[in-house]
């Protein structure tokens, strides 16, 4: 009895997740990729 109630609240918790990540996409969809300007150190070759 105790597996079958832990094996459903790990069920309901995956899922619960699986909703979750899904609605979070589903919202960034309407949002653009920014491109986040980086600066890269000019590499220096060493003498000799």
């Amino acid at each position: 009895m105790t597996q079958i109630i832990l094996n459903s609240a790990v069920a309901i918790l995956i899922a619960a997740a699986v909703v979750t990540t899904a609605a979070a996409a589903l919202r960034g969809e309407d949002r653009a990729m920014q491109k986040v300007p980086v600066r890269a150190k000019a590499r220096r070759h060493p003498k000799g």
